[in-house]
């Protein structure tokens, strides 16, 4: 059995030749690849570099965690000495503080005390000063 058709004409065993001469390049020969020497630097170069600025990362995140540390210290002692003097204002505002550094400083309390009447612009005494200023009998100071 064959695959060529059974009407199909035969063809006689004289084989058709090309004429002239092929059309044949030269081709330059390829560069000659890199060596395994090269890859090899290439790559742990590439390796080096990355492990140092890992390293020169990791020095740098640690530096300023100290940096941060000192920082937040300072401000811990700050507020402490914040705390400490705020204690110490509120101690000495108080009346009978201000009462004992008046005493240390040598002042005596006022013994003619006047007024000014806002209505006549003069300074007048008063009549009774326990009625005038009715806080000021109880020694509360407000």
């Amino acid at each position: 059995m064959s695959a060529i058709p059974a009407g199909a004409p035969r063809r006689s065993g004289e084989r058709q030749v090309i004429g002239g001469l092929p059309k044949l390049a030269l081709v330059p020969t390829p560069a000659p690849a890199r060596g395994l020497y090269g890859t090899i630097l290439l790559c742990a170069s590439l390796f080096l570099g990355a492990f140092g600025t890992v390293f020169f990362l990791n020095t740098q995140m640690v530096a300023s965690a100290y940096e941060l540390q000192s920082v937040n210290q300072q401000i811990n002692e700050a507020a402490a000495t914040e705390a400490t003097l705020t204690d110490q204002v509120v101690g000495i505002s108080t009346p009978e503080g201000l009462q004992k550094r008046a005493n240390e400083l040598g002042l005596v309390p006022a013994e003619d005390i006047r007024h000014l009447d806002l209505t006549t612009g003069s300074v007048v005494l008063p009549a009774d000063p326990d009625a005038q200023f009715p806080d000021a009998a109880d020694g509360s100071g407000n």
